[in-house]
C-alpha cells in the first residue's frame, strides 16, 4: 500500500482545536467525568494523547456530523477503544491478515510503537495514532484510511485538529465531510438519527443555534 505525507499549517489565533470544534458544532453541553481512562492507559503501557482524552470528555458519546466516533475507555453508548485495540491485535497475529495494516503493525506494549485506532467512521474509515513511545503521545501522528483496501494517509497534526477538519475543512481530502454552506453538528448518544433531507436541513441549518 502506498502512503502520503500531509503536514497542515497551524492556526495562529487558536486558543485550542477543542475551542474550535465546539465552535463550529455549537455544542454546550455538560462535560464528562473523564474517568476510565487510567485502566485503559495502564493496559496499554502508555499515555494517551491528551487533547483526545479531553475531546472525550467534552463530548459526551455520540459522533460528530453523526458521522465520526471516538473509542471510548468503556463500551456505554460507544466502542471501547481497549476491545477495539484487542480485536485488531488478534486479527493481525495471523499472518495473512497483518497485511491489512503493513507497512505498520499493531501497537505491542513490549515493543514500544505501533497502530492504536481511536475512531471510525460511518463509512469504514479508521483513525489511528501512529504510537512511538520515544515521543511525547500529543506530538503521535495521525494515520488514516477510507477502508482496509485503500491507501494510508499520515497527517502531522494532533487528534482534535484533525476532527476539526474532518467536520469543518472543505479542503481536507479525502476525509472531509465539510459543506461550506452547512453548518457541523454533534449528535450524542441519546439525539435521534437524521433520517431525511429535512432533518439533515435542521441540523445542518447555518442559523442554527446550540
Amino acid at each position: 500500500m502506498s502512503a502520503c505525507a500531509v503536514t497542515l499549517p497551524a492556526v495562529n489565533d487558536q486558543p485550542t482545536w477543542i475551542d474550535r470544534i465546539i465552535d463550529v458544532t455549537g455544542w454546550r453541553h455538560k462535560s464528562e467525568n473523564g474517568a476510565g481512562w487510567d485502566q485503559v492507559e495502564a493496559e496499554l503501557g502508555v499515555a494517551l494523547p491528551t487533547d483526545f482524552k479531553e475531546l472525550c470528555r467534552r463530548f459526551v458519546p455520540g459522533s460528530f456530523y453523526a458521522y465520526l466516533d471516538l473509542l471510548r475507555p468503556t463500551d456505554d453508548h460507544a466502542q471501547p477503544l481497549l476491545g477495539m485495540w484487542a480485536s485488531c491485535r488478534q486479527w493481525a497475529g495471523g499472518n495473512e491478515s497483518a497485511r491489512l495494516w503493513a507497512p505498520y503493525e499493531m501497537y505491542e506494549p513490549d515493543k514500544g510503537s505501533g497502530l492504536i485506532q481511536w475512531g471510525s467512521d460511518q463509512t469504514e474509515g479508521e483513525y489511528y495514532w501512529l504510537v512511538d513511545r520515544s515521543v511525547e503521545p500529543d506530538r503521535w501522528l495521525v494515520v488514516a484510511r477510507w477502508e482496509a483496501i485503500e491507501p494510508w494517509h499520515r497527517f502531522d497534526m494532533s487528534t482534535a485538529e484533525f476532527v476539526y477538519r474532518v467536520i469543518a475543512d472543505p479542503e481536507f481530502k479525502p476525509f472531509t465531510v465539510a459543506d461550506p454552506s452547512r453548518r457541523a453538528f454533534y449528535l450524542p448518544h441519546w439525539g435521534p438519527f437524521p433520517m431525511n433531507a429535512d432533518d439533515w436541513d435542521a441540523f445542518t441549518d447555518p442559523n442554527r443555534t446550540g
